[in-house]
Parts: C-alpha cells; structure tokens; sequence
C-alpha cells in the first residue's frame, strides 16, 4: 500500500490549536499531536514516541517498562508504550509541581494490510471505503461538547490529554485495510450532520472542509485525510 497524507486548519471565529503532525511514509507511521499549552509540548510528545518505535522497529524484543498486552498486536503494543512513555516524560518535564503543557494524540502504523491506532483525546475518524457511506470508527466527546447548551457550541475544551496524570486512559483499535481506503481525522467537538452524507468524490480535504465550513462558520476545526493505495508496478503503469 502507498500512504498519502494531506492536511488543513480552518481558523473560525473560536480557538482551536492546531496539531503537530509527523508522517513517515515509507514506515507507515502518522502522529497527530494537537498541543494545549506551549507548542514544544507537543513536538516533546512526537520527538519520544519516533524514538521508541524507531528502537522496536530494530530490535522487537526492546526493552519496555510497561507491560506487554497479550490481547493487542506488535505493532499495537508499541503504539501503546510509545504514547505512554511520551505521556509519562511530560508529566514529569512539565506538569509535576503544576499543569503547564497537555497534548491531545492521535497516532497510526500501517502493516501490511493493518492499521493499528491509539489516541488520547480529540480526533474524530471517519473511514471511507468504495461504495459504502463514511463510517465512524472513533468518536471523543470533549468538555465543549460536554457542557453546551442548545445549538451552539462553547469554545473548544479537551477532557483527555497527555502528560496531565502519571497514568493514561487510551482508546486502541485497528482494522484490516483495503486498496482506496481513506481515513479522515477531524478535530471538531461536535460533527455536523451533513458530513455524514457526503458522497464518495466529496471525501477529499477540500470537500469535507467545505461541508464543515458551511455549517458552523463560526467553529475552527483542522482535518486530515489519510489515503492508502495499491501500490502500482512499473509494468502495471505502463
């Protein structure tokens, strides 16, 4: 599979941070680390974990303090350490004596025909697959969503992050993938309805920012779109 990674911030009316995204093609690796607090905080995160899985990558039986799941791949195991080593380094860096740095994180790898993710916090996803309609795979509810009242939304406000406690609650899961998949990462409290009737051409950052834009002006949001393709042969090319 041949990965492609495009991205857009939609500023509004409301505050939204936008992310810090590390994307590495050739090991299928995407880390999407949206800081609340200085922005080093989230370059921190991404710096710890590309570390870790650059050292699991070489060596799988590397060293980890936390202890393996039995229930969750290779590859999930080592999302799950790298984010909790990151979240481990910035509690102690940064928040120990008082809260001063938070990173909400959303981080993928796709093996083979497997993508595997882990994330604290706000991304919603959606994947898009021939000829079905968008399905979510992962939604978070936030405190902005938590505490709105009626139709309009309160500034956006986390409830998970990173590096704010020594222990983390992760949400990690995986699918099997198929040639012209495409997974879109959105951060937004509250999804409108019309993103879920978009047709297969308008799943592209231009068509969902369109639909995003229209129904809440107001509300900034950043997207994602991550593409996986059959790789194609130079014979099949020609």
């Amino acid at each position: 599979m041949l990965l492609r990674f495009d991205e857009r911030p939609y500023s509004g009316k409301v505050f939204r941070p936008r992310p810090e995204v590390h994307f590495d093609r050739e090991s299928g690796l995407l880390i999407v680390a949206t800081p609340w607090g200085p922005r080093e905080a989230a370059r921190k995160v991404i710096g710890r974990m590309t570390e870790y899985l650059a050292l699991a990558r070489k060596d799988r039986e590397a060293t980890s303090p936390f202890q393996r799941l039995s229930c969750l791949s290779d590859d999930a195991n080592g999302l799950r350490t790298a984010i909790m080593l990151a979240n481990e380094a910035l509690y102690r860096d940064d928040n120990r004596t008082e809260y001063r740095a938070g990173v909400e994180v959303f981080a993928s790898i796709l093996n083979e025909k497997e993508l595997v993710w882990a994330q604290s916090g706000n991304l919603q996803i959606l994947m898009s697959r021939n000829g079905r309609a968008l399905l979510p795979m992962g939604s978070q509810v936030d405190l902005s969503f938590d505490f709105s009242e009626g139709d309009d939304l309160l500034p956006a406000l986390p409830s998970q992050l990173l590096g704010l406690d020594s222990s983390l609650n992760l949400t990690i899961n995986s699918f099997r993938v198929q040639a012209g998949d495409r997974l879109a990462l959105i951060a937004h409290s509250h999804l409108p309805e019309n993103i879920f009737s978009a047709q297969q051409d308008e799943v592209s950052i231009e068509g969902l920012s369109r639909r995003l834009a229209n129904s809440q002006p107001d509300q900034a949001f950043w997207l994602g779109l991550l593409q996986l393709a059959p790789v194609v042969s130079e014979e099949q090319a020609a």
